[in-house]
């Protein structure tokens, strides 16, 4: 569960329990604020490839930050699994992955895994440049000045993804 989840549970436990004590009701948490990732010029697909076989291709990147991450896209599934040091990220994670088949959009997964080198079976990542879209196999990422890491899957409220500014890692 989220934090943002748990200290909303609690909040409306607590009220509940405190009968109308003077105490108005919990605020949920405030959604992270997103880039428009269609505001970003389209980074170019052969920069990215780091597998390509007909049947089973991959893209990924790396940040200066040390972040990576890799995606693909297999009948009509798409996978986005990004690595490294998530600061303050839900549940100490180091792994974020996500997922769409078809028009269903799973929700974020924050995880702790085995993380090894910026690569994909040997194939060192690029470096994703600033300001630039990744959009490939469902997914969207940038980076800038205001985010280290932003990432998408899905479209319009069928959007699910991941935030990760100096000092926070947020789900959205």
């Amino acid at each position: 569960m989220s934090a943002c989840v748990t200290r909303f549970v609690l909040a409306v436990t607590v009220t509940a329990s405190m009968t109308l004590g003077g105490l108005g009701a919990p605020s949920a948490c405030a959604a992270p604020q997103i880039p428009d990732f269609g505001s970003y010029p389209k980074a170019d697909y052969q920069d990215f490839v780091v597998r390509d076989t007909q049947v089973y291709s991959v893209r990924g990147f790396q940040t200066p930050d040390g972040l990576f991450c890799t995606s693909s896209s297999h009948r009509g599934m798409h996978a986005l699994d990004c690595f490294g040091a998530f600061p303050a990220a839900p549940e100490e994670a180091n792994t974020v992955h996500l997922f769409s088949s078809g028009a269903v959009v799973s929700p974020v997964a924050f995880k702790v895994a085995t993380v090894g080198p910026a690569e994909f079976e040997g194939h060192p990542l690029p470096l994703l440049p600033a300001g630039i879209n990744y959009a490939f196999d469902g997914a969207q990422c940038v980076r800038d000045a205001r985010w280290l890491l932003a990432c998408a899957m899905g479209t319009g409220d069928a959007q699910d993804g991941f935030v990760v500014t100096a000092g926070k890692t947020e789900a959205f």
